[in-house]
């Protein structure tokens, strides 16, 4: 009886044994399969310039797995080299400041400009054959960004919920002095995660080469300039929240000398004196300009023929109205937030667009979403401008409007 106690002893070590080397294999195997690689990205000016080749771009690849962004500089032969990348999907830009010498070797007018230029987002498996190519262009980084959105409204003294102050700003991300007459902003179609058992992500979502918005907001044109680092502070409603009788004494900001508000022109809402109105060029809303509490999508975007645009009923759902179709072609920034960090089945805008989302898990709460600085330029901030949320922005306590910081 001892004897067979000892064997079936030996049998379960040897049993064991085994188990820990096939573990060990499997685990040698997984290291084998993740393997780093370099990558090599090549950066070229626009076709109507002088020279292909962008020496000194900054280059960004953004990991979307891994919340971590790599830098580099291009080299003479506007490569730009990145060494031990995990294989992962990726989202790649590019940006070259062209001071006005610069410039005017280049394109024959002596004036400083921004270029920049993004891939899609693309899941990396290891070195390709020949450089990734990026060619510049004049949108991204160069022109305005939103570079805050307030969006999760705050509460009450007597533990009721307030959202009338919630604003977006937008920032001049150049080195030159901007335009913004005819700038559009549109809030994006759809669900900003599951906020109750029957929501469904949105049915625009297979759609890969445009958005659906449900409002679209114009910058009037009234010769608005704004000053490089500047913003433009664009409220729901333009008044003191904190302070106003109508207000929220525990409101965090005071929105009484934004640029401007957005009025629908409802009798319920109220037009502020003083506060010059966004123009309304569709708003299928309710008495305000609302955007969700869990979290907004919203597109910067212009157009010389806004009532060109396709128009389409929302499938499956004929008590709404009709959204209007923007072409990625025509998005300047855009920015995602949705409800919890598990909700990125509910993402409103393409991956090529936009490859991340913020979110604060809560609502009411006056947290904000700001976006990072990347550098300065003659104490100017730059901002980030990967082509994606999560990595550009971070959720603050606070919000700040009017300040980038």
């Amino acid at each position: 009886m001892k004897s067979m106690r000892r064997i079936q002893g030996l049998s379960t070590v040897l049993l064991i044994l085994a188990l820990a080397v096939g573990l060990s294999g499997c685990d040698s195997t997984s290291t084998d399969e993740v393997q780093p690689f370099d990558l090599e990205v090549k950066v070229t000016y626009p076709d109507e310039y002088n020279a292909p080749i962008a020496e000194g771009a900054t280059v960004k690849a953004a990991s979307q797995t891994r919340d971590t962004t790599f830098t580099a500089k291009t080299d003479e032969n506007g490569i730009a080299f990145f060494e031990g990348l995990s294989p992962g999907p990726y989202s790649l830009s590019a940006s070259r400041e062209l001071t006005a010498s610069e410039a005017g070797g280049l394109t024959g007018t002596a004036a400083s400009v921004d270029l920049s230029g993004t891939l899609p987002t693309e899941t990396l498996e290891g070195p390709s054959d020949s450089p990734l190519q990026i060619q510049l262009g004049t949108t991204g980084v160069g022109t305005f960004v939103f570079s805050e959105v307030y969006y999760t409204g705050s509460a009450l003294p007597e533990g009721d919920t307030y959202f009338r102050d919630q604003f977006f700003e937008l920032y001049n991300n150049t080195g030159k002095t901007l335009e913004a007459d005819g700038l559009y902003i549109g809030v994006v179609h759809g669900a900003s995660g599951q906020i109750n058992p029957r929501t469904e992500p949105t049915p625009f979502q297979d759609e890969e080469d445009a958005v659906y918005v449900e409002a679209a907001w114009q910058v009037p044109d009234d010769n608005v300039t704004v000053e490089p680092g500047g913003t433009l502070v664009i409220a729901q409603h333009g008044i003191n929240h904190a302070n106003d009788p109508n207000g929220n004494p525990d409101s965090p900001v005071n929105l009484g000398d934004a640029d401007f508000e957005m009025y629908t022109g409802k009798d319920e809402d109220t037009d502020v004196n003083g506060v010059p109105n966004m123009n309304r060029r569709y708003f299928d809303g309710g008495f305000y300009s609302l955007v969700p509490v869990f979290g907004p999508a919203l597109i910067l975007f212009r157009t010389d023929d806004f009532a060109s645009l396709e128009r389409k009923p929302v499938p499956g759902a004929s008590f709404y109205g009709d959204r209007i179709r923007v072409p990625n072609d025509l998005i300047i920034d855009s920015f995602e937030a949705l409800q919890g960090p598990n909700s990125g089945d509910y993402m409103r805008i393409p991956l090529d667009v936009n490859a991340g989302f913020v979110s604060t898990g809560d609502t009411y709460t006056s947290e904000s979403a700001e976006r990072l600085i990347d550098t300065e330029v003659n104490g100017r901030p730059v901002l980030e401008n990967t082509n994606n949320t999560g990595n550009d922005f971070e959720i603050t306590d606070t919000p700040t409007p009017g300040t980038v910081q």
